[in-house]
C-alpha cells in the first residue's frame, strides 16, 4: 500500500332496544306538557320565533302613518343565536369543560402516526433517567478520565464510550446514591466508539428505559449526564435534534454513519451518558464532540444494544465491509486494491473504479465509503454506483464482516 491508500473495512466481524322516546311514559298514558320555553335548559327550533315574538316591540298603536319603526326584521335570530350561546356556555360549566387545563411541566404531544405521546418536564426526566445514569471512573497511561455512562441491564451491565474508558482494563462506576462499584472491561468497539462495562459486585442501578426509534430532526431531546462531584443532581442540558443520519469518521472513533446529532451543549463529563428523546426514554449513548464539532453527536440507542449485544456474546461487533483499499482522488474515492474474493470483487467492481454512492447517498471521500458500509450490518445488500472511465456500473453488493 502506498503513501495515501487507506483501508476501507479488512476483516481484522385487534339495539339496545327501550322505549321509543316520542311515544310518551311507558305506561302508554298522556304525555305530559312541556315546561315553558324560558324555564328550560334546551330549545326546538321550532320555538325559536315564539321567543323572538315574545321579546318584540308591541305593534304601533298610532297606526301605520305614524312615525314610530316598525319591529327591527333580524332582532328575533340574533336573540334566538344570543341564547343558545348561552345555553352552550351554561351545559360546559355544568360539565366542568373550564376546569381542564395542562400542567405546564409536561404535555402531550401528537406524532406523525396520530398516535399521542406524553412529553415529560426536564425534573420528571431527571426523576425518571437519573439513577440509571453513572458516573466512569477511568485510569490508563494517558492518565485519569472521568465521564458518564447508561445501565442497560439492571445492577449488571453499563454503556459508555471509549473516550472515557482509553485503553483502561477496570474502571469504577459511581451510581446516584453516591456509591461505589468496581466494573470490568467486557470489549470495546472503535467503529461506533462504545465500550461495554459489567459491574463486578451488588450494584441497584436499575436499567434505563430504552426509545425504540430515534428522535426526528427538530425534535426536543436532553442530555443527560451524571452527577459531578458535590452536585445535588445529575448533569442536564436541553437542546433539538439536528440529524439521525450524521455520516463521521474519526481518527479516534467512531467511523460511521447513521449517529444523532443535537446542539444541545455537552462537556468532557457527559460523554457516555444519555441521549433523551421527549418522551423521556434513551435514545442515545452521547459520544460529545467529534473533530472539533461544535454540536454533540451520539449512537443510536438501538445501535448502540445491538453491538452491546455482539460484545457480549463475543467480545467483539462486527460490520459491514466491501473488502476494499482506496485512496482520494479528484474524481472521487478510487479502489486501488482488493482481493478476488472481496464482496465488492465478487459483485463486479474493477480495481481504478471510482465509487460514487452508497445506498444512493453520494460520497467524496474513501472514509464515507468505509463510514456508510460499517454502518449496515454484514449480510446485508447495498446498492453501489460506480465509475470506470465514461461509464457508470451500478452494483448489488452484499458485505462481508469486519470487526471493531
Amino acid at each position: 500500500m502506498g503513501p495515501g491508500d487507506r483501508h476501507d473495512e479488512e476483516p481484522r466481524d385487534e339495539h339496545h332496544e327501550g322505549p321509543d322516546e316520542d311515544s310518551g311514559d311507558e305506561a302508554g298514558g298522556p304525555r305530559t306538557p312541556l315546561p315553558d320555553p324560558l324555564d328550560r335548559m334546551w330549545l326546538h327550533p321550532t320555538e325559536l320565533s315564539m321567543l323572538g315574538s315574545a321579546v318584540a316591540p308591541p305593534r304601533n298603536p298610532l297606526g301605520p302613518g305614524s312615525t314610530r319603526h316598525r319591529p327591527w326584521p333580524w332582532l328575533t335570530p340574533l336573540l334566538a343565536g344570543a341564547a343558545g350561546a348561552l345555553l352552550t356556555v351554561a351545559a360546559l360549566a355544568v360539565s366542568g369543560s373550564f376546569d381542564r387545563s395542562s400542567s405546564p411541566e409536561s404535555a402531550d404531544a401528537t406524532t406523525g402516526d396520530g398516535t399521542s405521546t406524553r412529553v415529560l418536564s426536564a425534573a420528571d426526566t431527571l426523576t425518571k433517567l437519573g439513577p440509571s445514569v453513572v458516573a466512569v471512573l477511568a485510569r490508563d497511561a494517558q492518565g485519569a478520565r472521568r465521564g458518564s455512562g447508561v445501565c442497560v441491564r439492571h445492577g449488571k451491565q453499563v454503556l459508555t464510550s471509549t473516550r472515557v474508558v482509553g485503553n483502561a482494563a477496570t474502571v469504577q462506576i459511581v451510581s446516584g446514591d453516591g456509591q461505589r462499584h468496581n466494573a470490568r472491561v467486557v470489549g470495546r468497539d472503535r467503529v461506533t466508539d462504545l465500550v461495554l462495562l459489567d459491574l463486578q459486585d451488588v450494584a441497584d442501578v436499575p436499567a434505563a428505559e430504552l426509545a425504540e426509534d430515534p428522535p426526528p430532526t427538530g425534535a426536543p431531546v436532553w442530555l443527560v449526564g451524571a452527577a459531578t462531584p458535590g452536585a445535588q443532581s445529575p448533569w442536564m442540558s436541553a437542546g433539538m435534534t439536528s440529524s439521525n443520519d450524521a455520516l463521521v469518521v474519526s481518527a479516534l472513533g467512531p467511523t460511521t454513519g447513521g449517529l444523532l446529532e443535537t446542539d444541545a451543549v455537552s462537556n468532557t463529563a457527559v460523554v457516555g451518558g444519555a441521549l433523551v428523546d421527549r418522551a423521556g426514554s434513551v435514545a442515545g449513548i452521547v459520544l460529545g464532540h467529534l473533530n472539533g464539532s461544535v454540536t454533540t453527536y451520539a449512537v443510536s440507542i438501538t445501535v448502540a444494544v445491538g453491538v452491546a449485544h455482539q460484545i457480549d456474546a463475543n467480545g467483539v461487533a462486527r460490520h459491514g465491509t466491501l473488502g476494499i483499499r482506496g485512496v482520494d482522488t479528484p474524481l472521487g474515492p478510487k479502489i486501488t486494491a482488493m482481493a478476488s474474493t472481496a464482496p465488492a470483487a465478487r459483485a463486479g467492481a474493477h480495481v481504478g473504479d471510482v465509487v460514487e454512492s452508497i445506498n444512493g447517498r453520494a460520497v467524496e471521500s474513501i472514509t464515507d465509503v468505509t463510514a456508510l458500509v460499517r454502518s449496515i450490518d454484514p449480510g446485508i445488500s447495498i446498492v453501489i454506483e460506480l465509475r470506470r472511465g465514461n461509464q457508470a456500473f451500478t452494483y448489488r453488493v452484499e458485505l462481508g464482516a469486519t470487526t471493531g
